[in-house]
């Protein structure tokens, strides 16, 4: 779980159009204080809607972005059009839960680079285990298995015959 887990849970699961916070209700939410580059002189590019910002990443993930009010330090998290359904969003974030953070970035670059949501990636990523473990599997028996001239119905037949 990274540090902006909270925030993240917090705006996928509120519903509102736009979310204005000042740092101090962010702060709280996160449980520690931001750091000094989201209030410094630099703050605009701290609170960017940029994927190469971990920060940026749990709104971005939560179907949002983030309009700074410089003068107020305030936030205002904007719901994007197209925003995943509250369902879709649970089944994500249960999806995720019991993956290493190793395995869930796998994930998330996965469908970052198909430009497909989270889950579709988890199912293509298990199809493809899936369907390599079947393939393992067939030529196994393959190379364990002896050949046959006898088609698998006259088999059953002489088995059944021998009875």
């Amino acid at each position: 779980m990274t540090v902006y887990q909270p925030l993240q849970d917090f705006l996928a699961q509120n519903s509102d159009p736009a979310i204005v916070m000042d740092y101090a209700e962010i702060e709280k939410l996160l449980g520690r204080r931001l750091p000094p580059t989201a209030y410094g002189a630099n703050k605009r590019q701290w609170w960017a809607n940029t994927e190469t910002h971990s920060q940026a990443l749990a709104w971005l993930r939560a179907n949002r972005k983030a309009k700074l009010d410089v003068n107020r330090d305030e936030v205002t998290f904007i719901r994007q059009p197209g925003a995943t359904r509250p369902e879709a969003q649970r089944a994500q974030a249960l999806l995720l839960q019991g993956l290493s953070a190793g395995a869930r970035r796998m994930l998330e670059d996965v469908a970052e680079d198909r430009n497909i949501p989270v889950e579709a990636a988890a199912a293509d990523f298990l199809n493809e285990i899936a369907r390599r473990r079947r393939a393992a599997t067939l030529e196994w028996f393959e190379g364990k298995s002896s050949f046959s001239e006898l088609s698998s119905a006259d088999m059953v037949r002489e088995d059944r015959d021998a009875r």
